[in-house]
């Protein structure tokens, strides 16, 4: 009774603190918020994020070092005036007050185009501040993004986690009551205290993911996240990866990444810098002009004098002690560092695409696979339930499932946003995120009509994009080495005859394992009856042709339709989705509506001759489209009953 109280304690201490600092969160900023979008805190942190505000002064800064460095070609005027007490021992007049004033004028006729250099410098350097402003409000977009889906993902994993805790303490409460009557048994009760402090444990690891990213997101947009979030649509072409392929994406991306194009101009910018610094070897050519008067003469007589000069003044350094020399040394080495940022900034962007894309693709294939397992996993717990009402389960076996439900339910939950995430970092990295978003920072100016020039630059020489997608080759779940179809983790005979038929174990076969179509000479299929058609609710793992059995029952239909007219016939229909390649789309097609078809034989009786098994690949898509919807629709099977003909 002692282990009872204090697991019983435990939880209910665990649990209590659980859901109340989960509403403290939730209620943190008031219980009547109206549901946000991920656009209203982008926008926010793009106009008062510091970092972002930060990059906006130094753009504005660059913008003033053009004017600054314009001055140079506009002449100098300067102002001199001078009043003074003087007391001397000589001369007529030794005690006097005398006063003088001049306004010269200086202008520039020549410097080695210094200043034309040091213009065309800050011009570029302004562009090369605008991108590395656009940079920063992609990031802070990136990391805004990530922070929403984040609170948004780990506030539906700690209901999960709920959820499951509060299973486990009804099938606790009721392994105690059967304990305590006598008729349980005290190790399902020690079993299940070790489950439920588990499922105690899941709730205050999701409890203290949620606060952490609720930090996060509170660094970044200066507030707490609303109670209700809505959810993310990103509405671009670079969203769905299977578009295109990745040189396309990378070649895309060379010509909107800021990261990348605030680096190409660095470079273009550190070349007049080489100019500015080899004008030292040039002379300086001035305008000079003046005019002045004083209330002194030469001898200090109190005769009012004035005087006016205009002239040219040359001047040119023969040794500066090496400085100049190291100044174009200095310039060089610039330009050279700037080549090597460039090479980084290409590397570091074609990492993220690369990844991201691959990202998108690998878990687009997984998450049919996951919302399998999760589902299964529903059905097993209802149908567990329903076995324990009859005695036929233990409350142990509803944890098993229940558990099971949890982590698939966990699993898809998080490829879901981590897919959403990755397709985040791609918009991110080709520098659209914002803008796909809707999102642009107030008050900047389009600084490339005010560039000295435009850069235009081959993609392939200065950052080639190199294809790093392996899978056909270290993917084992897509492995085939003789390409008849059947990977090479089921395929039995790695090294059969190109074109040959084959089984499901990827070993020759001299005859098809369906039967013919009937026999009749003028019988085909594009001219049989059709009596009936049915679309059969059958979902298979990606890349495979497994029917399990929780779908056998989908054939129910079909199977009655069979039964009931010995002279009808059924074929089977199977289609896949427009992802992936065609070839293969339609070799897995047809091996799927084998499955089903042998399915019927085996578990049916249906005879093979009336049962014919077709495979249409991607050639017939109820949606013209590649997502995860259309991909869900058009990746399905369909039966059809035919009248079969008479002199069979």
């Amino acid at each position: 009774m002692k282990l009872i109280n204090s697991v019983l304690s435990k939880v209910v201490i665990g649990a209590t603190g659980a859901v109340l600092a989960h509403a403290a969160i939730a209620q943190s900023n008031g219980v009547g918020d109206s549901s946000v979008s991920l656009e209203d805190y982008v926008r926010k942190v793009v106009n008062e994020n510091p970092e972002v505000q930060a990059s906006w002064r130094q753009l504005q800064v660059a913008m003033s070092d053009v004017d600054i460095a314009r001055g140079g070609f506009r002449p100098q005027v300067d102002v001199l005036a001078s009043s003074a007490y003087t007391d001397r021992n000589y001369g007529l007049d030794r005690e006097y007050m005398g006063h003088t004033a001049q306004i010269a004028l200086t202008q520039m006729l020549y410097d080695g185009f210094l200043t034309s250099s040091e213009v065309k410098r800050f011009k570029q350097a302004q562009v090369v501040r605008f991108f590395e402003l656009m940079g920063e409000v992609e990031q802070k977009s990136l990391d805004t993004a990530l922070a929403y889906m984040d609170v948004k993902m780990f506030r539906e994993l700690l209901k999960l986690a709920e959820e499951n805790l509060i299973t486990h303490v009804d099938v606790f409460k009721q392994i105690e009551e059967s304990v305590e009557a006598g008729v349980g048994r005290r190790a399902d009760l020690e079993q299940i205290s070790g489950r439920l402090s588990l499922a105690e444990s899941n709730v205050l690891t999701e409890l203290s993911n949620l606060h952490d990213v609720t930090a996060r997101f509170l660094r970044l947009v200066g507030e707490k996240p609303a109670n209700s979030l809505q959810p993310v649509t990103l509405n671009s072409a670079y969203v769905d990866a299977s578009v295109t392929d990745i040189q396309t994406l990378l070649t895309n991306a060379y010509g909107t990444n800021p990261q990348f194009n605030a680096a190409i101009y660095n470079i273009d910018a550190q070349r007049y810098a080489v100019d500015s610094a080899k004008s030292l070897y040039h002379p300086q050519v001035n305008l000079t002009a003046s005019y002045g008067a004083q209330t002194r003469d030469q001898a200090a007589l109190n005769n009012t004098i004035t005087e006016a000069s205009v002239g040219v003044n040359f001047s040119y350094n023969l040794y500066n002690g090496g400085s100049d020399r190291a100044a174009i040394r200095q310039a060089l080495s610039q330009v050279d560092l700037a080549k090597d940022l460039r090479d980084k900034a290409c590397i570091d962007m074609r990492q993220t695409v690369q990844i991201a894309y691959n990202d998108i693709i690998n878990i687009t294939e997984q998450l049919p696979s996951l919302n399998a397992h999760r589902l299964s996993s529903d059905r097993v717990k209802s149908a567990y339930m329903d076995q324990f009402t009859i005695g036929e389960r233990s409350l142990l076996d509803l944890l098993d499932s229940e558990n099971e439900y949890y982590e698939s339910s966990r699993a898809y939950l998080e490829a879901q946003y981590t897919l959403e995430k990755a397709r985040v970092r791609l918009l991110a990295a080709s520098g659209s995120l914002a803008q796909t978003l809707g999102i642009t920072k107030d008050g900047v100016p389009d600084v490339l009509d005010k560039a000295e020039e435009r850069i235009s630059y081959d993609p392939n020489y200065v950052c080639p994009a190199v294809r790093t997608n392996f899978e056909d080759e270290l993917n084992i779940l897509k492995r085939d080495t003789d390409g008849d179809g059947i990977v090479d983790l089921w395929d039995d005979c790695v090294d059969s005859t190109p074109g040959a038929m084959v089984d499901d174990f990827g070993c020759e076969a001299k005859e098809p394992d369906m039967a013919p179509e009937p026999s009749a000479a003028d019988f085909t299929l594009d001219n049989a009856k059709i009596i009936n058609s049915f679309n059969v609710n059958i979902e298979f793992a990606s890349n495979s042709t497994e029917v399990l059995p929780e779908y056998e029952n989908s054939l129910r239909d079909v199977i009655e339709a069979l039964n009931n007219d010995p002279n009808s016939g059924v074929i089977i229909h199977g289609h896949a989705s427009l992802d992936g390649d065609a070839a293969y789309n339609q070799r897995l097609s047809e091996r799927r509506a084998k499955a089903v078809a042998s399915l019927l034989m085996n578990k049916a009786n249906i005879e093979a001759r009336r049962i014919t098994a077709v495979g249409y690949g991607e050639s017939r898509p109820l949606v013209d489209e590649e997502s995860d919807a259309a991909n869900a629709r058009n990746r399905r099977i369909e039966a059809a009953i035919i009248q079969l003909p008479s002199n069979e």
